[in-house]
């Protein structure tokens, strides 16, 4: 199976929410609303759901945006938003307006290398393999990010049920080291550029702590 099918719901608010982008946000906001779908956020009764999350939240010029995927694309449009009220840190703010679209992507291996562009930062590194990062000597690091990637893609695709089947490369072009808030850790991310030899869907995100919109990717157009 090469296809996936994803379902991209982008929110207009009441009120303009004050504050950093807060994606975190608008997750734990959609968990307390709908404690019993646990696709909206990893957990069941019996504990967390370890597998590539089904639906992302992410955070673009004051509109929140929900990106599901297989069963998650299945669920977004079902769920009661419209008029629902939330609270978004310290903001009160009411959904006033959706815009939902529904499309089967395509997954398959390229002939060339396609580019990427992260538009959210990418978080490699957990505390355990960060600190071996970190004792690289600099002419390493960079070998040691294009490894992470690669099985960050594996990892990616085969939880959303693709097999790749034939060799894999990609590399990541740096542009600017940031430090990123996870839950109650502080984790160094990249933004920069991916190049890989495979057709992605636009919205995918690879990398750590995706389902709170980090490592969010758009296909960069070359012509």
């Amino acid at each position: 199976m090469n296809q996936i099918p994803m379902s991209r719901l982008r929110l207009r608010f009441s009120d303009t929410v004050k504050g950093p982008a807060p994606a975190h946000l608008l997750r734990g906001a959609l968990a307390s609303a709908f404690p019993d779908e646990p696709l909206l956020h990893q957990h069941t009764k019996h504990g967390v759901i370890y597998r590539y999350p089904l639906v992302h939240y992410r955070w673009w010029n004051g509109r929140g945006i929900l990106i599901g995927f297989h069963e998650g694309a299945r669920l977004l449009p079902q769920l009661p938003l419209l008029e629902r009220q939330f609270e978004l840190g310290t903001s009160p703010v009411r959904i006033i307006d959706i815009e939902q679209q529904f499309t089967v992507e395509e997954v398959k291996i390229a002939d060339r290398l396609l580019r990427y562009r992260f538009l959210t930062p990418w978080l490699p590194f957990d505390q355990h393999n960060f600190q071996k990062y970190r004792a690289m000597p600099q002419n390493l690091r960079a070998e040691e990010r294009d490894r992470i990637v690669v099985g960050n893609l594996l990892t990616t695709l085969r939880g959303l049920g693709i097999e790749v089947p034939s060799r894999l490369y990609a590399t990541v072009q740096v542009h600017r080291a940031v430090t990123c808030r996870y839950k109650d850790q502080r984790l160094l991310g990249f933004t920069g550029v991916l190049l890989t030899n495979i057709f992605l869907p636009n919205d995918i995100a690879v990398g750590r702590a995706v389902s709170h919109g980090y490592g969010w990717l758009k296909r960069i157009c070359d012509y």
